[in-house]
């Protein structure tokens, strides 16, 4: 790899994945959501069976929107957002951050030749630049917690309200007792068919046949939660750094603990924040 000073000098290419996690079509929801479930990816590239032509992209929240389609076509986005192998860093941070994605399609001649998310610029790139900006300038100082006793289902709810990838955990004293993700959620779920009754209005000309409806089953495949509390299901052992700590020092520790954000505390171990990949990938784009 190229000496890696700065986002404007790394390019795609460098910390690119090519062993690509992908669905084809024809296919079927479940053939996306039981993939997701056992790779822990949320979103998907599409491609056209038998070949690397790239059809579009799925995402865990294409499914959950659409629960009783079934047709994988018929769900995926066909305009994705996508970069090539030759483009900056910089530019595909840019995307990330504007448009709020974790990974993109890497295109090459209208194939799929690779996936480029946050974790890989962060835990392939970030980790070798000396970016000494602290933490405390990118973190977020508004945090989703939840009490440990909150079952699971509704944790979830309150990630996609406040549109949080992870919460931070507490006990009954107020303290971090765990956090939860996106990935912890996953795996607890269960994948599971359901046969959902869907009644066929008739047509108001039809006045003759005012009694009758018809009804239609719809198979579906859904990712059902246990109705457990999400202390069950948590990261106990939570890794943090304090607010003086730099930008390098936080994307060395979500690269050796495997993790996509880290709480942030100031003296007497008191929480004051939390710093996401995301935002390390602003400080990136301000040093390019």
């Amino acid at each position: 790899m190229r000496n890696l000073k700065s986002g404007e000098k790394m390019l795609v290419k460098d910390v690119m994945t090519k062993e690509i996690v992908y669905v084809v079509i024809p296919g079927r929801r479940k053939d996306a959501l039981d993939t997701m479930q056992k790779k822990n990816i949320f979103n998907l590239p599409v491609v056209k069976k038998g070949s690397k032509k790239l059809v579009g992209v799925v995402s865990l929240n294409d499914l959950l929107n659409n629960p009783e389609e079934d047709q994988l076509a018929l769900l995926v986005n066909r305009d994705p957002l996508k970069v090539s192998s030759d483009d900056s860093i910089k530019k595909a941070c840019q995307i990330f951050v504007r448009e709020k994605l974790r990974n993109l399609p890497v295109v090459e001649n209208s194939e799929l030749a690779g996936i480029i998310g946050i974790d890989d610029i962060v835990k392939k790139g970030v980790f070798k630049l000396h970016i000494e900006e602290p933490c405390r300038k990118y973190m977020k100082t508004k945090i989703a917690a939840v009490w440990e006793n909150t079952p699971l289902n509704v944790v979830l709810n309150i990630m996609g309200y406040s549109k949080s990838l992870s919460v931070v955990v507490l006990n009954n004293s107020g303290e971090i007792s765990g956090m939860v993700d996106r990935e912890d959620i996953i795996k607890a779920g269960e994948v599971v068919s359901e046969m959902k009754k869907k009644d066929m209005a008739t047509s108001e000309e039809d006045e003759w046949d005012w009694e009758t409806r018809s009804t239609l089953y719809i198979g579906t495949r859904t990712l059902k939660l246990p109705k457990k509390p999400v202390k069950d299901y948590m990261t106990k052992e939570v890794v943090t750094i304090t607010s003086d700590g730099t930008i390098t020092e936080c994307a060395k520790k979500m690269r050796k603990y495997n993790i996509e954000q880290l709480p942030v505390t100031e003296d007497n171990n008191k929480l004051i924040g939390i710093i996401r990949d995301y935002d390390i990938l602003k400080a990136l784009i301000d040093i390019s």
